[in-house]
């Protein structure tokens, strides 16, 4: 064959390689480059870490981050997790917790995360819970309402959890009817669409 020949097969085929990893890929890449990586988007992703899910593993902490860029639209990060409001609780606008400080453990994972993208292994993912906790509170937050109702001073606790109206059955149910669907589980925290 002919040099020529050659270089254009070779380079054809790298250029079909290229193109097969870039296809792959194109859903990380598409959130690398709306994240940005700035140093507010990897503080926001750290303190959501510590606010919801703080003795996560890093599988768990993985998929709770994909949720959150997979509902970014045009906004940063930093932007999508606090609402644009700061960092507080969850709430309101704000579709997470970020209101604990960032630990040494959230903030390197957020740093890695940032610069790897791992790969997400609950595709369509955009909404968690972790149903155990959301009973428990649910059920603070009922005798929190009965106690109020008679005149008793409420706890710090009980003020906090008195606007949660819902058990892990109540959420799953409209959920649903709102037309998500359940995607999976990690480490008892449950992930849907």
């Amino acid at each position: 064959m002919k040099p020529a020949v050659v270089a254009a097969v070779g380079g054809a085929s790298v250029v079909g390689v290229v193109a097969l990893v870039s296809g792959l890929l194109a859903g990380r890449g598409a959130a690398r480059g709306a994240l940005g990586g700035s140093a507010a988007d990897e503080e926001a992703i750290a303190r959501m870490l510590a606010s919801e899910n703080e003795s996560g593993s890093p599988s768990l902490w993985r998929e709770i981050i994909w949720t959150q860029i997979r509902s970014l639209g045009k906004s940063s990060i930093w932007q999508r997790i606090t609402a644009g409001l700061g960092y507080g609780p969850q709430g309101g606008a704000r579709p997470v917790a970020s209101d604990k400080p960032a630990t040494a453990a959230t903030r390197a994972y957020a740093a890695r995360f940032l610069a790897e993208l791992p790969p997400s292994s609950l595709p369509g993912a955009r909404r968690f819970f972790e149903p155990m906790q959301q009973d428990r509170a649910f059920q603070v937050a009922e005798a929190a309402r009965r106690k109020q109702k008679t005149g008793q001073p409420l706890t710090a606790q009980e003020r906090r959890l008195r606007r949660y109206l819902s058990d892990a059955a109540d959420i799953r149910r409209r959920w649903s009817e709102q037309g998500h669907a359940y995607v999976g589980t990690v480490e008892g925290v449950e992930f849907w669409t």
